[in-house]
Order: structure tokens, then sequence, then C-alpha cells
């Protein structure tokens, strides 16, 4: 049955609008709400007076539940019905700028993107691609099969400005529509509100237009598809301020996670793993946070670099003293040492690697670096645990000698199986949201990150409390009154806490309230990019450099290998 259209007039288009939102909010319109549809298309084309900003959100709210109860019931919107919703929500488009303060007050923007990313997906499908171009509205919808853009292939949805892959493989039955829809925001119509991950700066504004991308797979929403964007600036070129955002509609703020940002010839490339709107934010100064995290990313670089020199000799040296070690006590602190060392530079490796690689990383080579980050950080920190279970032992158990098998069974369980387990489960439950692609590191607002924090925080606490019962065991022998004893426990106690400390991964105690208590913090974030990336220039400083029991052990092993060779030259003269 047809459901005739209601005509409606200016002077009475507010009682109209009042009752259908009323209507649709509790699913009373009749053949999903086609009726009201034709009546507001009807009236858009035909009255020259347009709506009101109070009117906008009335309409914003017929649309975003007559879509909703489509969707409820399992139906479709004929494409000449979207065609005509399209048609009305242009009109609201200019309609919004007229009130900015309503029109941001009330959230008219993000309100009209969610209607047009909930619109496609319960349009009837249609087989051909169109185009439409509207006054302010411009869309695309592609059809094609899953062959020409699975496999991280891409296709183009324009000549320049859109392209769009899919990772992996969906079938060869497989069927995609692709949709791109694009206007201009209006003054006033979105807060520039972003979400910097909780760091300060200057204001920033919406410098280009919005670009809505919708997937449909097999008749259903999709979202994990690559989109790859170019955006122009308005009139102006777009600088290094720009950033490329999507609008979170649970935080309700721009937010540019999992987008990378390349400016070039003033225009702004864009690369998400992700698909909803989005857009280009600028900021009308260079803030003083680019700054210090361009600071802080150089420190950070360069004291890795040196922390992998470091690592490597001293891997170097534990691996001479191991060899030729023949106290096993000594060589169980070696093979800590050596596991630790190795472990750390493995990480310095994956994680400085994505920073050095100028151009866009593959999905399965930042999976892969995130991976390995992870689980050699993890194992990094199982070993400190193994070094400071065994150096417990020896203070609390003197009379009890660890053997062989019982440090083999604590190495493999401690320093192997622990970290996998963890790293792997973290990759199984959380892929594919697990990681990050702008920085291949594990993504804080999928939970993956706890995956690390969480371990770690036990790990130091155990840690710690094992230096506390090393400081006790030291002060035990301070019965003595007498000034020369207590000068020498005071060394000793500054020089336990020197050595413990980076052994047992303390350091990275400083990012606990970094992160969780206060990110904005400069003197934590510089302390923190100071102490962590040379981590292994303290290993190798008071494991090898500044252990006097090392040190004449590498002078020994030294001097025989140069006895042999001053003997020959002596034997050859004579």
């Amino acid at each position: 049955m047809t459901i005739a259209p209601a005509i409606i007039q200016p002077s009475v288009i507010n009682n109209s609008l009042q009752l259908w939102a009323e209507q649709a909010s509790q699913n009373l319109l009749g053949a999903g709400g086609l009726g009201v549809v034709q009546s507001l298309w009807s009236y858009v084309t035909t009255s020259s007076s347009g709506f009101q900003p109070s009117q906008v959100s009335l309409v914003l709210d017929i649309l975003g539940n007559i879509t909703s109860n489509v969707e409820m019931a399992g139906a479709r919107l004929s494409v000449e019905t979207v065609y005509k919703v399209l048609s009305i929500a242009d009109q609201l488009i200019s309609d919004m700028s007229l009130d900015p303060s309503y029109s941001l007050a009330e959230s008219l923007g993000p309100r009209l993107l969610w209607c047009l990313e909930k619109l496609f997906p319960v349009m009837s499908i249609s087989n051909e691609s169109f185009s439409l171009s509207y006054k302010n509205l411009d869309v695309r919808y592609i059809t094609t099969s899953c062959d020409s853009i699975e496999n991280n292939k891409i296709l183009h949805l324009d000549a320049t400005t859109t392209s769009i892959s899919l990772p992996g493989d969906h079938g060869s039955d497989c069927e995609v529509k692709i949709i791109s829809v694009t206007y201009p925001p209006k003054n006033g119509t979105f807060t520039s509100d972003y979400d910097n991950n909780g760091k300060t700066s200057f204001s920033y504004y919406l410098a280009s237009d919005v670009r809505t991308n919708i997937v449909i797979l097999n008749n259903q929403s999709y979202h994990l598809a690559k989109v790859n964007m170019s955006f122009t600036c308005g009139n102006d070129s777009c600088d290094q301020t720009a950033v490329c955002v999507f609008w979170d509609f649970a935080v309700a703020k721009w937010s540019s996670r999992g987008c990378l940002t390349q400016v070039t010839d003033g225009i702004t490339q864009c690369m998400c793993d992700h698909l909803t709107s989005f857009a280009v934010l600028m900021s009308g100064h260079v803030a003083e946070d680019n700054l210090n995290d361009t600071i802080l990313s150089y420190i950070t670089e360069i004291g890795l670099c040196l922390s992998s020199v470091s690592l490597l000799l001293c891997i170097l040296i534990q691996v001479v003293l191991l060899i030729h070690s023949r106290n096993i006590v000594a060589s169980y602190r070696h093979v800590s040492t050596l596991h630790m060392s190795l472990f750390l530079l493995i990480f310095n490796i994956s994680f400085l690697t994505p920073d050095f690689m100028k151009q866009d990383i593959p999905e399965n080579l930042c999976v892969a670096f995130t991976f390995c980050s992870h689980f050699s950080l993890m194992g990094f920190f199982c070993w400190t645990l193994v070094q400071g279970i065994f150096l417990v032992c020896r203070l609390v158990f003197v009379f009890h000698h660890v053997t062989k098998a019982e440090f083999l069974v604590l190495s493999i369980v401690l320093g192997y199986v622990l970290p996998l387990a963890i790293a792997v489960g973290t990759f199984l439950v959380y892929f594919p949201h697990s990681y990050k692609s702008d920085s291949c590191w594990l993504d804080g607002h999928s939970g993956a990150l706890m995956a690390f924090v969480v371990p770690i925080i036990v790990i130091m606490a155990i840690n710690f409390l094992i230096l506390i019962v090393v400081i006790s065991k030291l002060l035990r022998p301070s019965i003595s009154e007498g000034k020369s004893e207590d000068e020498e426990v005071v060394k000793k106690l500054a020089k336990a806490v020197l050595f413990c400390t980076p052994q047992f991964g303390l350091t990275w105690a400083i990012g606990i309230p970094m992160f969780a208590i206060n990110q904005e913090n400069l003197f934590l974030q510089y302390l923190f990019v100071l102490l962590n990336p040379l981590q292994g220039f303290f290993i190798l400083l008071f494991t090898c450099l500044l252990d006097k029991k090392v040190m004449d052990l590498l002078k020994k092993l030294l001097l025989k290998t140069s006895v042999p060779n001053t003997t020959v030259m002596t034997t050859s003269s004579g």
C-alpha cells in the first residue's frame, strides 16, 4: 500500500516535525516512515525557506530514528528513498550555519554524520555504480567483487582523493559496496575538540571537508578496511600542523587513532586502518608540544642506539665469561644477564626499525614488529625476575645451592614460556585491534596495552620486594655503632640500589604515574626517556664495567691470551 505524502506548508512545518519526531521515536510511522521522507523531500524541493536550526534538530531525530527502525526490522530502503534522504541532508547542511551556537550546542554536525553512516547499510543493494552531486554533498557508490580489493589490493574510488583496500581473503563469491560521501562542514556544526591522547596543545580548527567512507561486505557493514585519502585545506595550503582525524562518537571529539598524516606540497595525505568519517584539523600556531615531542623522539632514538651498542658489547662480554666460567653460581648470573641483554636488544631493534622506515609499513610487517616488541620486552622483564629470584635464594637460603635442573626449569618457565604465552594470548584476543599502525606498538584503546602494563607492574612489584630483601640483608651486620662501619653500610646500600635498579627494570616505574596519573608532566616524560632508552648502557655499566670481579676475570683472560704470543716471540728471537 502506497502512503500518500502529506503536503506541508512553511506555516505548519514545525508542528508536523514535532509530531513526526515523536512518532519516529516510538516507531509509530508506518511503512518505515517512507511517507514522512516523501513529505520532507517535497518540502525541501518546493520551499524556499528551508529549515530553522531547531527544525534541523527535529529532522535529524526523524531521519535517525527511521534508519534505526528500518535496521531493527531487517528491512531495506529503496535507492530512490535514499536519494531523497540525501537531498534532505543537503538542505540540512545549508541550514545548520544559520545559528552556529545552537548547531554546536546541539551537535548537529555529528548527528548528521551518524545518520549518513546508518543510511547506506540499510539501502537496497544496487548492482550499478553511481555518482550524485548536490549543492553540499558529493556521493560516490561503487559495487565490485572482492577479488579487486581484498588481500590489500588497492581500489581507487576516484582519480586522486580516495582509495580503499581490504585485508585478508573474503571468498570468491564475495560482493563489496563502497560509498564515499564528502561535504563541507558549515560554521559551528562541529566542535574542533581534539582527543590528542591527553596532551595539551593550541586550539585546532576544522580545515577540510568531511569525508565519510562506508564499506558493505556481503550485505554487512565492514569497518576494518584500510583507506588512503587526500585532503586540501580550504583556500589555504595544509601546513605541518595538519593532523588526520576521524569523529569518535564515543568521546564526541576528533581523534587521530589509527591514522597517519603526511603533508606534501600543501596537500594532506591520510592513511587510516578503519572506516568512518574523516577530516583534517590544523592549528593556528606551532604547538609547544610539537617541539617537546620532537626533542623526546630524538632523545629516545639516540638513547636506544647507544643502548643497542652497549648491549652488543655486554652480550659479547657475558658470552666470554660464560665460556670460561668455572663457578656454577657465577654462570647463573652470566646466563641471566646474557638473556636480559639479548631480549632488550631485540626490543630496541624491533621498536626502532618502524621509525626509520619512511614509507608506509605493510600491515603484516607492522603486526610482526608489534608482536616482536611485546614478546622481547616481556622477556627482558621476566629475566629480571629470574635474576631476582636467584638472588633471593642465595641470600635467604644460604645453605641451599640452586642446582642446574632447578635453574633450568626456572629459566624456561619464566624466561621463555611466560612472555611467549602473554604475547601470543594478547595477539589472539585483541587482533586485529591489538596494534597501532602509526607506531607498530600495542593499542591502548582496545585494551591490548594492558596485557603489557599489568604483568610489568606485577614483576616490578616483586623485584622491588627483592630489593627490600637485599637492603635488609645488608643492614643486618650493622650492629656496631662505629662510624666507619656505618659509612661502609651506607656505601653498600647505595651500591645495591644503583646496581639492582636497572637490572630489575625498576626505572620503568617512572612510567606508571606518567601514564596512569599525569600524562602531561614534562619532567616525568623527559626523565622516562632519559633513563629507559639507556637501560642497555646501565646494564653494561653495572654488570660489567663497574663489577670488580668481572673486570678482574676479563683481565686474567686477556693476560692468558697474550702470554702465549709473548712466549712465541721470545723463542723465535732466541
